[in-house]
């Protein structure tokens, strides 16, 4: 089973209109209200991702498929990148050097942001900012694997995994596992399987992926 494909940016209506798709979704799999809630946790948490980079250059299409209690969220966009455009994002990143993104999700948004750029652009275009922890994200994460070639695609599953290893031991000072606890705190990271995350020049798409309860 599979939603209809439907626009979205940072508007109220089109956010609510996913919520929608959800909640039918949700309907059509059976599952309970507690995790019809999870459902919308994880739909809410996307929708979040637009803030910032979904502006009058940037929608996305938004949907949810599944059988068997496994079910996908996508959100599949593409950026108008101009070369002005290009000027104002880079502008952006290289000018935020007290302004660190937080949480996953909003590693997740930066990472996006400036991914249609070129991350390591940035960072050689500006050394020092706070881009290059955002380049640590996205580097433990990353499937150098991609059959597509000029895709890069970063994944949870590599990002917890490189985390285990790095924090596994649990006797290393509070302050210097701060990445781990975050991933721990993490809304999404708790609820999905797994997210995917693939940049292809100004192609963008995520995926979430949930095993389901009935």
């Amino acid at each position: 089973m599979k939603t209809d494909q439907i626009y979205v940016n940072g508007d109220d209506d089109r956010i609510a209109a996913a919520m929608d798709k959800t909640s039918e979704f949700a309907g059509w799999a059976g599952v309970s209200a507690k995790e019809a809630l999870r459902l919308r946790l994880i739909s809410e948490e996307l929708m979040g991702l637009l803030s910032g980079i979904t502006e009058n250059d940037y929608t996305a299409l938004f949907w949810i498929e599944g059988n068997d209690r496994k079910c996908e969220f996508h959100l599949l966009g593409r950026t108008e990148m101009t070369r002005e455009r290009r000027a104002e994002l880079l502008e952006t990143a290289t000018n935020r050097k007290n302004a660190a993104a937080t949480g996953i999700m909003g590693k997740i948004r930066d990472m996006i942001g400036v991914g249609v750029l070129g991350l390591r652009d940035v960072i050689n275009a500006d050394p020092g900012t706070s881009d290059e922890s955002l380049l640590s994200f996205y580097d433990e994460g990353v499937d150098m694997s991609s059959p597509v070639e000029g895709m890069s695609m970063w994944s949870l599953t590599n990002y917890r995994a490189s985390m285990l290893e790095i924090y596994g031991d649990m006797m290393k000072e509070k302050e210097e596992r701060e990445p781990w606890d975050e991933l721990e705190r993490s809304i999404i990271a708790n609820l999905a399987d797994d997210v995917h995350v693939s940049i292809r020049m100004d192609r963008v798409e995520i995926v979430v992926y949930r095993t389901y309860q009935l």
